[in-house]
């Protein structure tokens, strides 16, 4: 909705104070944007927008449907959902919405982490049947099919580059889109270039730390609630300085969320709604820290680098911890290193024979030994080809391998990978999300059988693990306090 704007006029000031008060809103010169739902508070009348006739499917949790509801209703919407939820049917009910709007001409479109499209895929066969044949979309395919080719399609962020251009698309759906956190990154800035104007935007992904609220800001520029970056962070927070560092204004946190819950939802507990928790049925996981001594190198090298037997958490920061944490690992720059490290992980896996499990690394040196360790595993590099990945994932997910050894930043995010019931950190990091992240692979809504994640950790890794630790707790109680705020701002 436009509205021009008299100065001279006590009514339209009248309106300029409600339409400031709205949870979005832009003014160029004396003209006011605003959506159109809300042209009945300002105005008093009603806005003609077309209505989809929307039937959700009988499969759906009520929070699915509801929120597949709400997001075709407003066409452009955030899913911030916990880590398996089922955001993935809720898109493809949106998907099926705009599919009986717009013109057979146009295509509907999903991007995704490569990993993940098989699995979209084989998900919406199964529920969908032939009613969404979605087909994947090649990244050297993608530029010709946007401008001729079929009505649904699904392709990997990597394929979002130049020479792709807007063509025919009338719906995108960014699945995993925490990574147009990346304001300026080359996928996040394509994304916003295909989206620009299109009135069917969908983006889902997990919930944003709550220490991380910069990145809602990427999305609602998507969304076109805002046209900039800096217009969004203006509004709600202060720069602390030349570094990019941005804080949520005093006494702004009610119409920061106010403002979110526009154009987005956040959920963690679908019962914080009144939904029912259906992730109260999810099985426990079950975190066991094993002691794993140093070796008489280790010791040696802690001794000469630190002047004493023992590692203590403020040693030279986090690149101090880094430096100690490949001393564990079995190398001192170029130098090997003996450990006991890889031989406890060996002990440990070969105690739960019958059991699948992914062993998550961080350095490529690291996945080197346990390679050597573990001979018989499958092992996914960021140098793995994409059809050995999905081999390998395949022959994993059906259990014709029972070891899989990689990294978090490769399959750490969107993956079902429920079949793992052990998980083995060689190491952790000071990501909380990560190992967040790699915990929920096999930790979703559908596991059957409990999480037992193992972390045999030494002294000098010991300051990193517990500073993960350290943060799932907080990160726990914060997350359920911005979910309790969203609720109410939404409210208000």
């Amino acid at each position: 909705m436009r509205l021009n704007l008299s100065l001279d006029s006590p009514d339209d000031y009248r309106k300029f104070l409600r339409i400031k008060s709205l949870p979005s809103f832009r003014f160029i010169g004396r003209t006011a944007e605003f959506p159109d739902e809300y042209t009945g508070l300002i105005l008093g009348e009603d806005c003609d927008v077309a209505e989809v006739s929307y039937e959700p499917h009988k499969f759906l949790f009520d929070y699915q449907r509801d929120i597949a509801k709400l997001a075709i209703q407003k066409r452009k919407f955030c899913i911030f959902a916990d880590c398996g939820l089922g955001k993935t049917l809720a898109f493809l009910e949106f998907l099926r919405a705009a599919d009986s709007v717009l013109p057979p001409g146009k295509a509907l479109l999903i991007a995704s982490p490569l990993m993940v499209i098989p699995q979209t895929i084989a998900e919406c066969k199964r529920f969908y049947g032939d009613e969404i044949q979605l087909e994947q979309v090649r990244a050297k395919d993608l530029p010709g099919w946007m401008l001729s080719g079929g009505r649904f399609g699904i392709t990997n962020y990597e394929a979002m580059r130049e020479g792709v251009s807007q063509g025919r698309l009338g719906a995108l759906v960014l699945d995993e889109s925490s990574m147009l956190k990346s304001h300026y990154g080359v996928w996040g800035s394509k994304c916003m270039e295909l989206g620009r104007g299109l009135q069917w935007k969908l983006c889902c992904t997990g919930t944003p730390a709550p220490n991380d609220r910069i990145e809602y800001a990427n999305h609602a520029v998507f969304m076109d609630a805002y046209p900039t970056i800096n217009s969004f962070l203006s509004r709600f927070f202060v720069n602390r300085g030349d570094k990019g560092q941005w804080s949520l204004k005093p006494h702004g946190l009610i119409d920061f969320y106010r403002s979110l819950g526009h154009f987005s939802i956040f959920l963690t507990n679908p019962a914080t709604y009144g939904w029912k928790d259906h992730s109260s049925d999810i099985p426990p996981v079950h975190v066991h820290i094993h002691e794993v001594p140093t070796t008489a190198e280790q010791d040696a090298l802690i001794y000469q680098k630190n002047g004493a037997f023992i590692v203590t958490p403020g040693d030279d920061g986090i690149v101090g911890r880094i430096k100690w944490s490949g001393i564990a690992k079995g190398w001192d720059g170029k130098d090997a290193v003996p450990t006991n490290k890889y031989k406890a992980i060996r002990i440990l896996v070969d105690s739960w024979p019958e059991e699948s499990t992914i062993i998550w690394c961080e350095y490529n040196r690291e996945q080197d030994y346990l390679e050597k360790e573990f001979p018989e595993a499958a092992s996914i590099r960021g140098t793995t080809s994409d059809a050995n990945r999905l081999k390998m994932i395949g022959d994993f997910k059906a259990g014709r391998q029972r070891i899989i050894i990689t990294k978090p930043r490769i399959l750490g995010f969107g993956l079902n990978l429920q079949v793992a019931t052990r998980q083995v950190f060689s190491g952790l990091h000071d990501s909380y999300e990560k190992y967040y992240q790699a915990v929920k692979r096999s930790n979703r809504v559908g596991s059957t059988k409990p999480l037992n994640v193992h972390i045999p950790v030494t002294d000098l890794e010991r300051p990193m693990v517990d500073n993960v630790l350290r943060k799932a707790d907080r990160v726990q109680a914060d997350t359920e306090y911005q979910e309790r705020m969203f609720k109410d701002a939404r409210i208000a």
